[in-house]
């Protein structure tokens, strides 16, 4: 008798482990994907922040996008990918007071972990995030 709920036992395990391991990889993922949500956000709030400041001469555009890549890039859970990350800058040509500055990061996530498995399935996810300030 105590044999046969042995081998039930580790049936009931073969059945749950792949469940269990699933969920473990989901909630691995999502938590990646909103960490990395956060970094772009700051990543361009850092960009903002830096370039809403008036000093002369005024940063340019090529300048702002550095800061938001190089804070992204430095934080953002990429696996070793740099070709990930884009960068686009708004703002007007004068330096007048109160003009707007926005800055677009945009980051596509693609799953290390299951990316073997459902990958017919699976479409890369695209984070964006947008700040934009005025002038000061």
């Amino acid at each position: 008798m105590r044999h046969r709920i042995k081998g039930s036992v580790v049936v009931e395990f073969a059945l749950v482990l792949p469940l269990t391991l699933l969920l473990i990889d989901g909630v691995m993922e999502f938590s990646m994907v909103m960490y990395d949500k956060a970094v772009i956000t700051n990543a361009a709030r850092e960009a903002v922040r830096a370039g809403m400041v008036m000093r002369d001469p005024k940063m340019s555009n090529a300048d702002i996008a550095a800061i938001a890549t190089q804070y992204a890039s430095q934080y953002v859970i990429s696996f070793g990918r740099s070709d990930v990350i884009q960068v686009v800058v708004t703002q007007s040509v004068d330096s007048a007071y109160q003009t707007p500055l926005s800055v677009m990061v945009t980051y596509t996530y693609t799953s290390l972990l299951t990316s073997g498995f459902f990958s017919a399935i699976q479409q890369p996810v695209v984070l964006s995030s947008t700040v934009s300030f005025l002038n000061e």
